[in-house]
């Protein structure tokens, strides 16, 4: 019996994977955007003046100069006039600190003074932790092949837990900054591992809805999180809200399983069918005794029982020869390929008869060339496929974690932009994976790059007020989730794109040349925020104008709907493929 077939003899979606895709998506996902966009109140930056000393007028210590967003006269935040008086008009920085407004609000900013000439230093804290998460991602994947999905995951989340209180302890920004950077890097180990396990725990048929859900909860989360950050003003108390909630994952030890995948993929019959015998129980089914090992101890059987995931931020192997001398990585094709209807379908390596399709593939390795990233770059077609996708995947992740992690910087309220950003993910999920279906991928994802773009260029420039006085914060906002939602539904498409674009013998390479790039626009959307010191509207408008690129360059990519996929470099080199 194969996964799939034990699956359907089960029930493919019922109860119980419902309560365990449930658990695994709350504490893999939304628990998870805490820990990733939280700066955003950890580190706001409130109103601020120079502390000046009871009965001196405000008038006569501090210097006004223009606003740089609408020119109005306010007070500077960070000169004061020598002596607190303004008759020598020599103006120094601030001296005796800050004041600032509200007063109750307390972030690492108004803490540690991380204004003025340390204004930078949150956003380097940012970037510090993005770095974690580029390196997590190339860690966590191949950790889960080998420990097991379960415990990776689980493990990650409890160190995740004891680094993300510890932040809440810190009493510095150096000591800030370095617990995050291991936050971040535990983080993908979360992340990473619950969307192998949530697709694994499908068959086909609902392993795309499964996906797709998943950054629901996602979204779901970027939600929550400011309606905890209006009501707790404290960074500290804020840090412990959204990292004590993992304590109550405990538990799932004893009630989410391993992944029968990955049981099979490691030979461990038994263990796979005790965790069937268990889903058939909660169900009232009776699972037959050895409905694994009974079919599966042909040679080398365990390595057709893998599938192939698609994450945010990496793309697992398939590893064949767990009895074979030398461990050998197959090269899959996509985890979707073209149905009869051209609409995507989930590619499984269990799909077919084991044993041929184990023949097939692994005389098809054995034979075949070791590829590196050099040939990614030899011929001019595949050099054209992967340096727009490089260039995509990076100014994907640039403009999104750009605009979520700086909503504060909208007119109107924080909070409430914030959780606009969240919403505004939902639909574009949504409608992104029902557009693919009819109208492919490439025209897609140029309107979703491109509207995005526009969105983010016209929202720099559209004052927070008319010259009569009308307020126009609720245009301003309007525009900037038009901006969001394309780049959302852009980050839906781009995935499956690259990977129905790379030739099967170097595919996993190819998306995960990409799939890196992102993690350095990761790193780069907080840094870029330092453009705002020239122009407050100079971040919004890069964002654009490179989301846009990003878009027309896409057009120099053919269509894959409905195509037969590449299996080599030359199917891709072929004037039918240019």
């Amino acid at each position: 019996m194969e996964v799939d077939e034990a699956y359907t003899l089960v029930g493919e979606c019922g109860c119980y994977h419902l309560i365990v895709y449930f658990l695994i998506c709350v504490f893999g996902q939304v628990i998870s955007v805490w820990h990733v966009l939280g700066i955003t109140f950890l580190g706001g930056t409130p109103s601020h003046l120079c502390h000046v000393p009871e009965g001196v007028q405000l008038n006569e210590s501090i210097p006004v100069e223009a606003d740089s967003t609408d020119g109005q006269h306010v007070y500077s935040s960070c000169l004061m006039y020598e002596n607190y008086t303004s008759a020598s008009n020599n103006t120094v920085s601030c001296t005796d600190g800050w004041e600032y407004d509200p007063p109750d609000e307390i972030t690492i900013v108004t803490e540690w003074d991380l204004v003025c000439d340390k204004s930078a230093y949150v956003d380097i804290s940012q970037a510090v932790f993005m770095s974690g998460v580029m390196i997590g991602s190339v860690t966590f994947g191949q950790l889960s092949d080998i420990f097991g999905r379960k415990p990776v995951w689980l493990f990650s989340i409890w160190t995740q837990l004891v680094f993300a209180v510890g932040v809440a302890f810190t009493q510095n920004y150096i000591s800030f900054t370095v617990v995050r950077f291991f936050v971040g890097f535990i983080e993908q180990g979360v992340d990473i591992t619950s969307y192998v396990m949530v697709t694994e725990m499908f068959t086909p048929r609902w392993r795309t809805y499964a996906g797709i859900n998943l950054t629901l909860f996602w979204a779901s989360g970027i939600m929550l999180l400011p309606l905890m950050a209006y009501y707790i003003r404290n960074w500290r108390y804020l840090q412990l809200a959204i990292s004590i909630p993992a304590v109550l994952s405990i538990p799932l030890w004893w009630i989410i399983p391993e992944s029968i995948r990955w049981l099979m993929s490691k030979g461990r019959f038994k263990d796979a069918e005790k965790t069937l015998r268990r889903i058939g129980k909660y169900h009232g089914v009776a699972v037959p005794e050895n409905a694994f090992t009974r079919s599966n101890r042909a040679d080398d059987t365990a390595a057709q029982m893998c599938v192939v995931s698609e994450t945010r931020d990496t793309t697992q192997v398939c590893k064949v020869g767990e009895t074979d001398p030398a461990v050998v990585e197959l090269r899959v094709e996509s985890d979707r390929q073209q149905d009869e209807n051209g609409r995507p379908s989930e590619t499984k390596l269990d799909e077919e008869k084991p044993q041929n399709k184990f023949e097939t593939e692994h005389d098809a390795v054995k034979n075949s060339k070791k590829y590196n990233l050099i040939d990614l770059f030899r011929t001019p077609n595949l050099r054209k496929f992967t340096l727009v996708m490089i260039f995509v995947w990076l100014v994907n992740s640039l403009v999104y974690y750009g605009l979520s992690l700086n909503t504060d910087l909208l007119a109107g309220n924080r909070y409430l932009n914030f959780f606009l950003s969240g919403a505004v993910e939902i639909p574009a999920y949504i409608l992104s994976a029902i557009i693919v279906s009819y109208f492919g991928r490439r025209i897609p994802l140029c309107i979703f790059h491109v509207v995005g773009g526009i969105a983010c260029i016209i929202t720099g420039f559209i004052p927070e007020e008319t010259s009569n006085g009308t307020d126009l914060t609720p245009l301003i906002v309007t525009v900037a989730m038009i901006g969001k939602f394309g780049i959302a539904g852009s980050f839906a498409i781009v995935f499956l794109y690259s990977t129905e674009l790379f030739p099967t013998v170097i595919r996993n390479l190819g998306v995960g040349v990409s799939s890196f790039s992102s993690r350095v626009g990761g790193i780069l959307a907080p840094l870029t925020m330092f453009l705002g010191n020239i122009h407050p509207a100079l971040p919004l408008v890069v964002f654009g104008v490179l989301s846009s690129a990003a878009g027309l360059l896409v057009l120099l990519l053919p269509e894959t709907k409905g195509k037969s996929q590449p299996q080599n470099i030359e199917d891709v080199e072929k004037p039918s493929e240019r």
